[in-house]
């Protein structure tokens, strides 16, 4: 072999090494892009899960978005705008519900609804909330649905037994107690704190019923699982040590919390903290109770959903993992 032989050939091996360089480069994953739908205390794992570093401790590389509502981050997740999210329950069961077979729930890390039914003090209890004007923020919101749930234990239909007012944010029930358009309203913290400092009362302790709910959720796509899911394996992982930091170390949560909240106030902090960590998930495990009552509120307009099962909504290899690799037991111990 000749000079310029030699040097095609040499030419010719450092090619098919970068050509294969860039193929197997293509071939990885680049990391998540990760999303939340709001500035509250529930989505706080996915803060601490970026701020804490602990997406990098576990591998992987998340570049995180804030996507203002449930609608929008489903619409997004599903354009393959972003890889996974965390996100109210509602929206993605009627997503799927309604033919976005491709959505898929991969985690849940918060089980139960969280939440209060305040207004004027001489409501004396639960039964006289009859024929008195409820305050919610909209229709087939968490607090309709917090409502309707909460109040159907007592023998209680809000949209026969009560005048519903849409107030179209939570934020408007107390200037809307102080009216007097309203008598009470259904609220999450720190709305039932507010509210008594003013001197409205508690009427029904919605968070003390623990009722299952799929409050929020972990959503991804089945083909972005297929492709990616040794990533999303380590973001799971990740995502459950931060909800481990959340509930045990409260002096890195609440600077966390504070930052992404703007919410100066230590008192409202530490309220709603607490409230949130009572229906907190550990173990990321998805209940097919709380789908199941998401499909009967649901049922309730859409026939379709009386007969849908919950198992069709979720994929539960991830948080399944968990548990089976002894991850959750390291991270626990006995607390589990």
């Amino acid at each position: 072999m000749n000079r310029f032989q030699r040097r095609l050939a040499l030419i010719g091996i450092v090619l098919s090494t970068c050509i294969g360089a860039v193929h197997e480069s293509a071939g990885q994953s680049p990391g998540l892009t990760a999303f939340y739908t709001a500035h509250v205390v529930s989505m706080a794992p996915m803060w601490i899960a970026k701020e804490a570093g602990l997406f990098k401790k576990h591998g992987t590389d998340v570049r995180l978005v804030f996507i203002g509502s449930g609608p929008l981050g489903t619409t997004s997740i599903l354009a393959g705008e972003v890889d996974i999210g965390i996100i109210g329950g509602f929206a993605p069961v009627r997503a799927i519900l309604g033919g976005a077979k491709n959505l898929v729930i991969i985690g849940q890390s918060k089980h139960a609804m969280v939440g209060a039914i305040v207004g004027k003090k001489e409501i004396a209890g639960v039964q006289d909330l009859k024929g008195k004007r409820l305050g919610i923020d909209r229709i087939g919101s968490n607090p309709d649905m917090y409502t309707q749930a909460a109040l159907a234990r007592f023998q209680i239909d809000p949209l026969k037994d009560l005048s519903y007012v849409q107030m179209g944010s939570t934020s408007q029930g107390i200037p809307a107690l102080k009216a007097g358009s309203i008598d009470a309203f259904t609220t999450t913290p720190p709305y039932d704190l507010f509210a008594q400092r003013l001197g409205h009362k508690v009427i029904l302790d919605i968070t003390a019923l623990n009722i299952p709910f799929a409050a929020t959720v972990l959503v991804s796509t089945r083909s972005t699982v297929a492709r990616k899911q040794p990533d999303i394996a380590k973001f799971i992982r990740a995502y459950a040590e931060a909800v481990h930091t959340f509930l045990t170390k409260p002096e890195v949560a609440v600077q966390i919390v504070q930052k992404y909240t703007k919410v100066e106030d230590k008192e409202v902090l530490t309220h709603g903290m607490a409230a949130e960590g009572k229906a907190m998930e550990k173990t990321l495990r998805v209940d097919p109770k709380g789908i199941e009552l998401i499909l009967a509120l649901i049922g309730k307009t859409v026939p379709q959903a009386l007969s849908a099962k919950a198992e069709d909504f979720y994929d539960p290899r991830f948080f399944t993992e968990l548990r089976e690799s002894g991850f959750l037991k390291r991270l626990w111990g006995d607390k589990l």
